[in-house]
């Protein structure tokens, strides 16, 4: 496990934010074994990022817009997924953040799958109110 030093730098032992989602996200997946649907990965990492960051109390605002376009687009979206609850899935998240990574002060500012890879933009905690803007 990773872990910050006092003055909030991540420590090498630390993992890329990108790989700790994914594998949350990886989690919520019916069938982690399978290559999901387009729809099903984001709808997974979007609920990872709601769930990191509501384990830092910075709870995700909006991500209900985003999950109504992945429904539009793939409505079986849910049978991928280990349970039809967003906020079960983003329950799930918070917990396994909070379970492996407790100490992680990182805020996730965007994250996304571009050209089939995980990428997250994030900042530490003190810097979030500025970083938002």
């Amino acid at each position: 496990m990773r872990r910050q030093s006092s003055r909030g730098d991540i420590m090498k032992s630390d993992p890329k934010l990108s790989e700790a989602i994914k594998k949350i996200a990886e989690n919520m997946l019916a069938k982690p074994n399978r290559i999901p649907s387009s729809e099903a990965a984001h709808a997974a990492l979007l609920f990872a990022h709601a769930g990191w960051n509501r384990a830092l109390g910075h709870p995700l605002d909006g991500y209900e817009r985003a999950l109504v376009v992945f429904e539009k687009e793939r409505p079986s979206l849910w049978r991928e997924l280990k349970s039809r609850s967003a906020e079960d899935l983003i329950a799930f998240a918070e917990t396994e953040k909070m379970r492996l990574w407790a100490n992680d002060r990182r805020v996730i500012l965007v994250c996304g799958i571009p050209d089939g890879k995980v990428r997250v933009e994030w900042c530490y905690e003190s810097d979030y109110e500025s970083a938002k803007k």
